[in-house]
């Protein structure tokens, strides 16, 4: 267990960290945190508070990024929480110690602290830097809870929704027929053996995302299909695949060994409009598979298809499928962009 913990609680660690599959959120900071004019101070000091209620005034940056991250990850008020100690320590990288298989850790050495927090009669350990703008969770807390909170944060943001607005529907432990967990993407080739994992399911706003977690951890996948396009052929040459999900992931690849595979959010590419237009299609338009495919036979002849997985059960007329194509190739040319 502590080696599971060790590898999901990095996920919300974004300043430092890279994590896959999609860019994680930051641990939230009241609006007057990090203020350069706060001191640095190290501990023990006898002239800076060091208060074991939370509720107590004067905490400092790191403390209140501490204290903020356990109260939002276990769901409990900050007057339920008692800060035990604060200790300066150096880190030896941007990840602050707490490191995890597939994450880059900038190899800095990092200034800040372990902050210990009791919470119905248990410990758990916080990191942070000196200014409280980084903080993560080394160890105390369930597994479970974490990648529900882990999983709310991405969703919010990749939707930009209230995270306060998402609930848990369902987690439960599943066995995936591949190591792909379940969840067939273009081009990527899944090893055929069985997989122990979970099946979460959140709720936002009345519509379910699913996302299958593998049992150790080391990786979430969203399993809501919303969208997928693929362009083959033409005088360029194209072999390009998009793979939209409807919890806002963006899967980008292409065969051209110059074109890496590429990831981000919905929310980090397109504007409000262009998210609003994507929500109506599904909304109104049912399952259905396009094709703008040049005619068989045509020189160069390039090959276009579309999968939407709406919502709705009307079909698109013929200037609404040039729209879909339209916006889904813009997507891809804007995930190569960044």
């Amino acid at each position: 267990m502590k080696t599971l913990l060790s590898l999901l609680i990095l996920a919300v660690l974004v300043s430092a960290c890279a994590p896959a599959p999609t860019r994680q959120p930051e641990i939230p900071a009241t609006a007057s945190y990090p203020n350069p004019s706060y001191p640095n101070p190290s501990y023990p000091n006898p002239s800076y508070p060091n208060p074991t209620d939370a509720s107590a005034a004067n905490l400092t940056p790191a403390q209140q990024a501490a204290l903020t991250l356990l109260s939002q990850t276990l769901n409990l008020p900050l007057d339920q929480l008692t800060l035990v100690s604060t200790e300066a320590v150096t880190w030896s990288n941007g990840c602050l110690d707490v490191e995890r298989p597939d994450t880059m850790c900038t190899q800095a050495v990092v200034e800040g602290y372990r902050i210990m927090i009791e919470a119905n009669g248990r410990e758990y350990e916080v990191r942070t830097n000196e200014t409280g703008s980084m903080a993560v969770l080394a160890s105390g807390a369930d597994a479970g809870a974490l990648i529900e909170v882990i999983l709310i944060r991405q969703l919010a943001e990749n939707l930009g929704l209230d995270a306060g607005s998402i609930s848990v529907v369902s987690n439960e432990a599943a066995e995936f027929p591949d190591a792909c967990l379940g969840v067939a993407m273009p081009s990527v080739m899944c090893a055929q053996v069985i997989t122990p994992g979970r099946i979460i399911v959140l709720d936002a706003n009345g519509v379910q995302y699913e996302y299958h977690v593998s049992d150790d951890g080391r990786r979430i996948q969203p399993a809501t299909l919303a969208l997928t396009w693929s362009r083959d052929g033409g005088i360029a040459g194209f072999c390009d695949r998009l793979t939209v999900f409807l919890s806002g992931e963006v899967y980008g690849s292409s065969c051209k060994s110059h074109r890496e595979e590429r990831v981000a959010a919905l929310s980090a590419l397109l504007s409000a409009d262009e998210m609003s237009q994507f929500q109506t299609w599904l909304d109104e338009y049912g399952a259905l598979t396009l094709d703008a495919s040049d005619p068989v036979g045509v020189s160069d002849r390039m090959s276009l298809t579309l999968s939407l997985y709406g919502r709705g059960s009307a079909k698109p007329l013929k200037n609404a499928e040039a729209e879909l194509f339209a916006w889904a190739q813009t997507l891809y040319q804007k995930l190569y962009e960044r």
